[in-house]
Formats: C-alpha cells, sequence, structure tokens
C-alpha cells in the first residue's frame, strides 16, 4: 500500500515541476484526426448518394482548411455501411466511437441529411439539411451537435445538390470545428480527460489513497476512480497535458522506485499498465 502510494505521489510531484507537460498554447493548429460517418437508420432506408457525397466533401474541405486530419474515405463508407447492418447509430455511440478507435482517430463525426428537391421558374432547387454529432472516441462522450441547411438552384437536380450540399457541409464544419476549439479551450484550463488502468498483481500493494494523492497536483483539475476490482482499478483524470508525457513520467517514477511497468494497450486518450516487477523494494 505505501510503496503504490508513494509512486503516485512521486508521478504528482514531477508533474508539477515539468511546466512544459501541461502547457496549453491556445494558437496551436489542431492536429486530430477524424473519422466522417454517414448515420444510416436501416439498412434499405433511401438515401441519397449525391447528397452525401457533397456534404462529405464539404466537411473535409473546411475541416482540413482548419488543419484537421481525416480518415480514409474507403474506410468511413466501410464504417458507416457495417453500422447501418446492425445498429442505428444515434442511440449506439460506443459503437461509433469503437470504430474511431480502430482507425486511430481521436474523433468520431457522424452526420444525417435529408433533401428536398423543388422546381421553379429559374431552374431547379435543392434544400439540404444536415445534423452531425463529434464523438470522443476514447470516453464516447458526445462533445458537440450542431446542425445547419442551404439552399441553391442549378441547371440539373445533380448541379443544385451539389451546390447546396457542400455549402451546407462546409457551414456546418464550421460551426463544428469552432465548438471543438472550444472544447480543447476549456480542456488547456481544466484538463483533458485521460483513462489510467493500472493492473496490479501483488495483493500487499493496495490501491488507497490514490485519489487524494492525485487531487492535490495542481496540474489536475478533477480526478474519480471508475472501476476497481479484480486486481486493477481504472481511473478517470483531467489532466493539463498529454497521455504521451504523463505515460513517460510514470515510466520514469516507477523506475526510480523499483518498480517496472509494462504498458498493455494504448488507444486514443486510454492507457493500461500493468506492474510486472517490483524490485526488492518494501
Amino acid at each position: 500500500m505505501s510503496l503504490f502510494r508513494s509512486v503516485i505521489a512521486a508521478v504528482c510531484s514531477m508533474l508539477l515541476m515539468s511546466t512544459p507537460c501541461f502547457a496549453v498554447k491556445s494558437d496551436t493548429q489542431p492536429n486530430e484526426r477524424l473519422l466522417l460517418i454517414h448515420a444510416v437508420s436501416k439498412p434499405n432506408s433511401p438515401v441519397n448518394q449525391s447528397t452525401i457525397t457533397s456534404v462529405y466533401n464539404g466537411l473535409v474541405e473546411k475541416l482540413t482548411d482548419k488543419g484537421y486530419r481525416i480518415v480514409d474515405q474507403s474506410a468511413a463508407e466501410k464504417c458507416s455501411v457495417e453500422i447501418a447492418i446492425t445498429h442505428d447509430i444515434d442511440p449506439h455511440t460506443n459503437k461509433a466511437a469503437a470504430y474511431g478507435l480502430k482507425f486511430f482517430a481521436e474523433y468520431t463525426l457522424f452526420f444525417k441529411t435529408s433533401t428536398i428537391i423543388k422546381d421553379n421558374d429559374s431552374g431547379t432547387g435543392a434544400l439540404i439539411r444536415v445534423s452531425a454529432k463529434v464523438i470522443d472516441n476514447t470516453s464516447s462522450r458526445i462533445i458537440t451537435a450542431k446542425s445547419a441547411d442551404s439552399s441553391s438552384t442549378g441547371l440539373t437536380v445533380d448541379d443544385a445538390i451539389d451546390k447546396a450540399g457542400r455549402a451546407t457541409g462546409k457551414k456546418l464544419a464550421g460551426l463544428l470545428a469552432d465548438a471543438l476549439a472550444k472544447f480543447h479551450q476549456q480542456s488547456g484550463h481544466q484538463g483533458s480527460t485521460y483513462t489510467l488502468v493500472i493492473e496490479n498483481p501483488f495483493t500487499d500493494i493496495t490501491l488507497n489513497g490514490i485519489l487524494s494523492s492525485l487531487e492535490n497536483s495542481t496540474s489536475v483539475s478533477g480526478v474519480k476512480e471508475i472501476e476497481s476490482g479484480g486486481g486493477k482499478v481504472t481511473f478517470e483524470v483531467n489532466f493539463r497535458g498529454k497521455r504521451d508525457q504523463l505515460d513517460r513520467d510514470i515510466i520514469k517514477i516507477a523506475e526510480s522506485h523499483g518498480l517496472q511497468l509494462q504498458k498493455i494497450r494504448s488507444e486514443g486518450n486510454r492507457s493500461s499498465w500493468k506492474i510486472i516487477s517490483r524490485g526488492g523494494i518494501q
């Protein structure tokens, strides 16, 4: 118990002294990776493929201009089809997040489209409405939800749809990017949410006191235990820094206390560790 508590306390001390690990620059360009999925309620639901394509292109154009990286379109289409076969995507954000992690994306953006076609004296018109949600793939948390619409006319139906769809996609992408920027700014002050799982095979090392130790660190704005038992504990920590920096600090501190940790798994903002050696330290 005392050994494990001292390791956690030492980690917190290092984080406090290591200013670069939690400094956040508000003017940095985003570099997050996004998976864009078109939501289909049922496999046989009628959809306008021209609308989906034009909206997707508008989203990609605006989001890449904002500095986001987009998962390959063919991978996104595969995810959309597989989800549509088994689930309505709206109530199953966990599944959408799982696909995002599969393609190493921090966020999944899934959107629904509706198309209204009308004829008038000036030509063919189209009204495109799109709603979208952005999911944090690590926590399955919905970060933001927005909607937008645009109308346009064209010489043909496809022409009108393409113009309206692209305009709607760009408008929606702007709203989502602003919401994500606000979320990142809040994370810079409050700390990003990281999930830390520690497996402890040594029965004499209990996990009491970890929460209080972490909460004493000024680099942490919030921490809670979300699961324990079976020789492991899972925490959610709001920490002002990157998870890879936190990982490196954990390794260094563990080594200084005669412990050897092995990273079992890492995805998104979640990392899992196992104590594999205690080096004879009591």
